[in-house]
């Protein structure tokens, strides 16, 4: 089968009708993310499912239910013409409509088919001509999307499909399957006539004691080595199982590695950050109150309220000696007939009193106040007085002229201002301090914050490329791997004692079983006998032709997957591919060097040319038994090649004979931009897909994808 046309309507980027014209070898698709690679592979999938209808209106284009009037239809439709023994034609399609609510509804499933029949074209169901043409089956060795997905052995039945599909095995299905059911020929003419055989020789009253004896032996033999034979198959289905897991582990291991590098980095950035962050303290409004913030700069207005105090104290005690002066106060009338209004009593206080009078020294006026002068006496007078007004008087019953003391706390907060003055000059300067060092504690959080962003997107780029494995089955594999490997060295071990003892009961058991044929010798059972001997043997050769078929088909498969491998691999180590069956009839891909060591974690590049040439050489095998080949349809498959190996490896994909068709954002510069030395230098068709422009980046109906023919 090869492609020779694809037209896809209204699928989702594809506006309008987009027809590309196929040859049938290499083709590439050029584009950038969100170009629409994925949505042409997607048309692929879903033209071949045949399996059912799907009319899900999200595969529509936005941009054509956008200008779509209400009420009115149009059609979204994938078609592919292909040549298999003559042109062939499939094509399925839906229509849609708009209600007036603007809500799309679909109908109208088709899925057409047309063949040429002489002159004339015939039409068929398009989903019955593709599986003729194209079986389910094999479409899972067609479309590949990514890297992870090439490993087609990931599928248990991969390998059974294969043999029976592309060997000469299946034609020893009737006569021998290996069963137990005895449901192909050879099974049951064994059964049938060691049934005959055994039911003679108890018939025969000469030799029944012997006979008993003889049955009863080689049935409990046959029971024992039934019994060891399930026990070897399950241990090595364990031992291959844990191989398997072991192998995923190993080739993990460095992605694990990494992942924990990955990991402490992160824990220490994030607990150096929060060590920096708990330094930060920006509770500027708390400070504004609690640590008088709110009086930095404000020396005037300090200055201002000074004098306000100064004032109304002056004031309070006017109105109090007046008060006095008309109560009979003689001596305080003389001091305000004088003009001189006297400090309260608590100013100064009594602890600086007593200082001044102990120090003989006035530190209000700054002069000298020697015991025995006026100066002296007037502060001791003045400190009595004070202590005078300490005491308590009894209460009289008239109403005080001033009964609150809100001045005297004015007074106090003026004088601890004062004493605090310097402190609070300074706040300015510890503001910008505090400020400067918050500001240099987040600019490190940030630096930190930058480091992180960048640790965890090389977090995610590992996740993305390791081969589906979560973060959590890489930071178990190493606490798996002891577990694993005791339990695959326990299988191993049983694989060896239960395989002589095997041996040993299969041994026995012929030795029983010779006894019991010559015991029918000259019986009337002699000829049941070898009538079972001829049955056995003829089981016999089936079986060991089968093997022998079923290893020459995988060696087969390896020759031709090594082949590949070497021309993939252009001046590098690429190893030789072993395909490793197991006792369950599924298989694994492995690489080994030519000294059969196997190794267990190939780059991720070598891993994919390794994947690829075993599809090509799956695909030869199809082409060789069917004499009809398939074309390889990958989207994205050489993400981890580095450009000249990506370059080379496209150049060798032209020179095989095989239709090849692969999506990728190679040859496009950071900017976007082609890089046209590297297109001319390839010898194959090259489309370029990208956003027909203007388009809005935030309006999902202004996307259509452009597919231009840029090298033939």
């Amino acid at each position: 089968m090869i492609i020779k046309e694809i037209t896809i309507e209204n699928f989702r980027s594809y506006y309008g009708v987009n027809t590309i014209k196929f040859n049938d070898g290499l083709l590439i698709f050029i584009g950038d993310n969100g170009d629409g690679k994925t949505t042409f592979f997607e048309a692929l999938e879903w033209l071949f499912d045949t399996s059912k209808q799907n009319l899900d209106s999200r595969l529509i284009s936005e941009k054509k239910i956008a200008e779509l009037p209400e009420f009115e239809n149009d059609i979204l439709r994938v078609s592919m013409i292909f040549d298999h023994d003559g042109e062939k034609i499939v094509e399925k399609s839906f229509s849609f409509a708009k209600n007036n609510d603007n809500v799309i509804k679909t109908s109208d499933f088709q899925f057409k088919g047309y063949q040429n029949e002489g002159a004339e074209r015939t039409p068929i169901q398009g989903g019955v001509l593709l599986d003729r043409c194209f079986e389910t089956a094999i479409r899972k060795y067609c479309l590949f999307k990514g890297e992870e997905n090439l490993n087609v052995f990931n599928n248990p039945d991969a390998l059974n499909y294969l043999i029976e599909t592309f060997s000469n095995i299946r034609q020893f299905e009737p006569y021998f399957n290996g069963e137990d059911d005895n449901s192909s020929f050879t099974d049951y003419a064994e059964h049938q006539s060691r049934k005959a055989f055994e039911k003679a020789m108890k018939s025969d009253k000469q030799n029944s004691q012997q006979e008993r004896e003889l049955s009863y032996e080689l049935e409990e033999l046959r029971r024992k080595l039934g019994d060891v034979k399930q026990r070897l198959r399950n241990n090595r289905e364990n031992a291959t199982n844990y191989s398997s897991k072991l192998d995923e582990i190993e080739n993990s291991k460095e992605a694990s590695e990494l992942l924990k590098g990955i990991n402490e980095r992160l824990k220490s950035l994030r607990e150096k950050q929060r060590k920096i962050e708990n330094f930060i303290s920006e509770d500027y409004s708390i400070k504004l109150l609690d640590e008088m913030w709110i009086l930095s700069g404000f020396q005037s207005i300090f200055d201002e309220f000074q004098q306000k105090v100064s004032v109304f104290s002056k004031t309070k005690r006017k109105l109090e000696r007046e008060e006095d002066k008309l109560k009979g106060k003689q001596e305080l009338a003389k001091e305000f007939s004088e003009g001189i209004i006297p400090l309260s009593p608590n100013i100064p206080d009594k602890i600086s009193m007593q200082e001044m009078i102990k120090d003989e020294f006035c530190k209000v006026c700054g002069r000298e106040a020697k015991e025995g002068t006026e100066a002296f006496d007037f502060m001791v007078k003045k400190l009595n007085s004070l202590i005078e007004s300490q005491k308590p008087t009894e209460k009289e019953a008239e109403k005080a002229l001033f009964p609150n003391n809100f001045l005297r706390e004015l007074e106090q907060k003026s004088n601890n201002l004062e004493y605090t003055q310097a402190e609070v000059n300074s706040l300015t300067n510890t503001i910008k301090e505090n400020i400067a060092f918050n500001e240099a504690r987040k600019a490190e959080s940030n630096k930190i914050q930058e480091s992180i962003l960048i640790e965890e997107e090389n977090k995610k780029k590992l996740l993305a490329q390791n081969d589906g494995l979560t973060e959590v089955q890489l930071q178990n594999a190493y606490e798996n791997i002891k577990n694993w490997w005791d339990y695959k060295s326990q299988a191993e071990r049983q694989i060896v004692v239960l395989g002589i003892e095997e041996t040993q009961l299969e041994q026995k058991l012929e030795s029983v079983q010779e006894k019991y044929d010559a015991l029918a010798r000259g019986s009337v059972a002699d000829t049941y006998r070898k009538i079972h001997k001829a049955f056995d043997s003829i089981k016999n050769a089936f079986k060991n032709s089968k093997e022998k078929n079923t290893r020459d088909f995988l060696n087969q498969l390896e020759d031709k997957a090594n082949q590949y491998l070497k021309r993939l691999n252009i001046d590098g180590f690429y190893g030789i591919i072993r395909l490793i069956k197991s006792p369950d009839g599924s298989a694994r891909i492995a690489l080994q060097d030519r000294n059969d060591t196997f190794i267990s974690s190939p780059n991720q590049a070598l891993k994919t040319t390794m994947y690829m040439a075993v599809l090509f050489a799956v695909s030869d095998l199809t082409a060789l038994k069917r004499e009809n080949d398939y074309p390889l349809i990958f989207d994205a498959p050489t993400s981890s090649f580095s450009p000249q190996k990506e370059s080379d490896f496209f150049k060798v994909i032209a020179d095989i004979n095989k239709q090849c068709i692969i999506f990728t954002k190679s040859f496009l510069t950071e900017e976007g931009a082609l890089e046209n030395s590297k297109i001319e230098a390839q010898n194959c068709t090259i489309y370029r897909m990208e956003k027909h422009r203007p388009f809005n980046n935030l309006d999902l109906s202004t996307i259509q994808t452009r597919i231009t023919l840029i090298k033939e």
